[in-house]
């Protein structure tokens, strides 16, 4: 695995993160 995959990975990884971040944070402002 190249550095450039690894940084591409982490990135992708980082999006996910970010959506199922602002997936919750809608709940929970919903359901205040």
């Amino acid at each position: 695995i190249k550095l450039k995959e690894i940084y591409q990975l982490l990135e992708s990884v980082t999006d996910k993160c970010e959506d199922v971040a602002n997936l919750i944070e809608g709940i929970i402002l919903e359901n205040a």
